[in-house]
């Protein structure tokens, strides 16, 4: 019998359980992906609602950084076949704008449907004018609501 200077591994290769937990992984990752694409009108809603809570927090920063100008900062979403679109002045001044596709998905602003464009005036302490919070609902579903507060402080919620 001839024995070798180095051992061989008998145990190469990957066990069954391994094998297991690895598919049951991947098809639980898929499941997930399948959801996103299966419904691309409840993701354009959600990414609708974080660019206009961006944009009115950007409106809201802007108003703020020229406390001692009387121009109020205005954020408007306009909406057209195929997306969203948020921009924020001050002013001549125009924020680069944002947009957001809409594939099929609808906007409503306190129950009711938007002004096109609607709009959003915050004064130079950063506050809605004309008071009252504003509620909006990405796609009909609790799941994409944001609110500006009367504050002016935006968030993806409902409001308080």
């Amino acid at each position: 019998m001839k024995y070798s200077a180095t051992p061989q591994d008998d145990n190469s290769g990957f066990t069954l359980v391994e094998l297991v937990i690895t598919l049951v992984l991947i098809g639980i990752l898929s499941a997930l992906g399948i959801g996103l694409l299966a419904s691309p009108g409840a993701y354009s809603a959600g990414a609708a609602r974080d660019q206009f809570v961006s944009s009115a927090l950007l409106a809201q920063k802007r108003a703020l950084a020229n406390s001692g100008s009387t121009d109020t900062v205005t954020l408007e979403i306009e909406e057209n076949a195929d997306e969203w679109i948020f921009r924020v002045t001050q002013g001549n001044t125009q924020y680069p704008k944002r947009s957001a596709a809409r594939e099929g998905a609808t906007l409503s602003v306190n129950g009711s449907p938007p002004g096109n464009p609607e709009t959003f005036e915050f004064d130079p302490r950063g506050r809605l004018v004309g008071g009252g919070d504003a509620e909006l609902v990405f796609d009909g579903t609790s799941a994409h609501r944001a609110c500006i507060s009367s504050l002016g402080f935006a968030y993806p919620e409902r409001c308080q």
